[in-house]
């Protein structure tokens, strides 16, 4: 009885053994995964802080500008852009009219147009701000846009060509009316392809 005892006793020693080295191993696994771990969401953390240095830096002035722009081609019937988030807490830009903000789906085609230019030209003039202006070449570009939009833009881009040169293709005849209107004779120069 005392040799049976002892042979169980014995045997629970060694599945006791493999146990304990089972909880070692996994011990060590434990410490590995609980490094790597922290190194991963200290890399994360120093990410999503370099992340928010740079847009600070870089997307509060470029959305301050393309809001003025924003607004300035909407004729104030926006107030400007703004930043809310989707239902999956995705960063998105918006127009912002009163206490709303309207998505981009809830825009016009115009209104969408002028929002994505809004902020191209605004992206444009902090280019410019540090590197050799490149000429801005523009293909029908106010297609979308009412005459009165139209004749809101213009100034816009006259402003920019004090910076860089623009160069606006159309085939409406009715544009270079618009553009005297807007911005008066001397302010552009009209070249007619296949013209000598």
């Amino acid at each position: 009885e005392a040799g049976q005892r002892q042979a169980l006793l014995k045997q629970a020693g060694d599945a006791a053994a493999v146990h304990r080295q089972r909880a070692e191993s996994h011990a060590a696994t434990l410490r590995t995964d609980a490094a790597r771990y922290l190194r991963l969401r200290l890399a994360i953390h120093f990410l999503e802080q370099q992340i928010e240095r740079f847009r600070q830096e870089n997307q509060a002035p470029l959305m301050k500008r393309a809001s003025a722009l924003f607004r300035a081609m909407t004729l104030n019937s926006f107030d400007g852009l703004t930043t809310d988030y989707t239902d999956k807490e995705t960063q998105i830009i918006v127009g912002h009219r009163g206490d709303n903000n309207v998505p981009v789906t809830g825009m016009s085609e115009g209104t969408r147009d002028q929002l994505y230019l809004s902020l191209r030209l605004a992206a444009i003039e902090r280019h410019i701000e540090v590197h050799e202006p490149l000429p801005l070449i523009l293909d029908d570009l106010l297609m979308t846009f009412d005459d009165t939009r139209t004749a809101a833009i213009l100034p816009v881009l006259r402003d920019l060509s004090t910076k860089t040169q623009i160069l606006l293709f159309t085939h409406h005849e009715h544009l270079i009316e618009l553009c005297q209107r807007s911005l008066g004779a001397g302010e552009f120069t009209v070249h007619r392809l296949g013209e000598k």
